[in-house]
């Protein structure tokens, strides 16, 4: 598995800079709704609404809606231009890895522009149990949610006798969560967009790769979800799950090169990780689990307490035996107490709870 090694060392450095360019397509979207919002704030200024007449108001309420409405469609076509263009970006850095992890007589594949394009436009990822949204759907869905809340902070305050200076004070605050909801938005599109994207090439080489590869990243802020995950190895014909597994979800897919394609022992890696001890790597071998077992107990306290039940999950792990893929199931559910419990009763022995 040493080409699994490169790859690895390969795709998690990667995917550090795929998130600070998720960071500038974050600021860009940002940017274009407080652009929205400042021209709300300045209608809003035309007239005192304490003053004006119902018909009025609901002409300001029009206007208001079509600056949203024109202002956010803008945004959101700007973000999948990006999006887009970055997807293309991927699977030739993807196409680029399975040409440089494999023999020297293999030249990769990369898939045809429209059929990223298309895998763009249908494949979906799940910010919540049981709902299934592409990009757009996601993107669009949360500026109806924003523009919403703005028409009816107006109305609402119209109707309260509220003044303008009160109304504009609630749509800032309304702006300042939308700035963080939409942040964490754009961070995990770029995520979803990277990930169809190395599927996609993956696909396209499956006569020198036999399998994708689920990698978390090794520090205190991966979910429970990610980290059962982590190193767990899929068909490329299967249904696997791909990340983004929730928002602002940090893992990435690599790529398991058929043995008779491999570079051969000499060729090792390694994989960042931010422990007790600071930021760092470890080999490309190791998995979360494996990493947390080797940090300090007072770091493994910490990490599980985000976690409910945080204290006994922590004792599961550590005196339990428990492996992390085992707090949560086939779909990355996190089981609850209970349900361990009847799962794993041996566990629960050893850790004496």
């Amino acid at each position: 598995m040493s080409s699994n090694q490169y790859t690895t060392d390969v795709a998690t450095r990667h995917q550090l800079f795929i998130q600070r360019y998720g960071a500038g397509v974050a600021k860009d979207y940002v940017a274009g709704l407080k652009r929205v919002q400042s021209k709300v704030l300045s209608k809003l200024s035309e007239n005192e609404l304490t003053q004006v007449s119902g018909a009025r108001l609901r002409q300001i309420n029009l206007d208001i809606d079509q600056l949203i409405s024109g202002g956010y469609d803008k945004s959101k076509t700007a973000m999948i231009v990006e999006l887009n263009k970055f997807a293309l970006s991927e699977a030739e850095f993807t196409a680029s890895m399975v040409g440089s992890a494999t023999v020297a007589e293999y030249s990769a594949a990369l898939p045809a522009t429209n059929q990223i394009e298309t895998a763009l436009k249908v494949k979906t990822f799940s910010p919540k149990k049981g709902q299934l949204l592409n990009i757009e759907q996601a993107v669009s869905q949360f500026g109806a949610k924003q523009s919403q809340a703005i028409k009816l902070a107006v109305t609402d305050g119209y109707l309260l006798g509220e003044t303008n200076a009160q109304i504009s004070s609630k749509i800032k605050d309304l702006g300042r969560v939308t700035a963080r909801q939409a942040d964490t938005l754009a961070r995990t599109m770029t995520n979803h967009t990277a990930s169809i994207a190395r599927s996609e090439t993956i696909a396209a080489n499956s006569d020198v790769l036999e399998g994708v590869q689920w990698l978390a990243t090794l520090d205190d802020r991966t979910t429970l979800t990610c980290a059962g995950r982590d190193g767990e190895i899929y068909p490329i014909n299967s249904d696997y799950p791909q990340p983004p597994a929730h928002f602002n979800c940090r893992s990435t897919l690599n790529m398991v090169v058929d043995p008779q394609y491999d570079l051969g022992a000499k060729v090792t890696g390694e994989r960042p990780q931010v422990g007790a001890k600071g930021a760092g790597t470890t080999s490309a071998k190791t998995t979360f689990g494996g990493w947390l077992k080797k940090q300090p107990a007072g770091f493994q306290d910490e990490y599980f307490s985000k976690f409910p039940d945080g204290d006994a999950r922590a004792k599961l792990f550590r005196k339990g035996g428990l492996k992390i893929d085992k707090f949560t199931d086939n779909q990355g559910a996190v089981y609850s107490l209970d349900r361990l419990r009847e799962l794993n009763p041996i566990a629960f022995a050893k850790a004496e709870i």
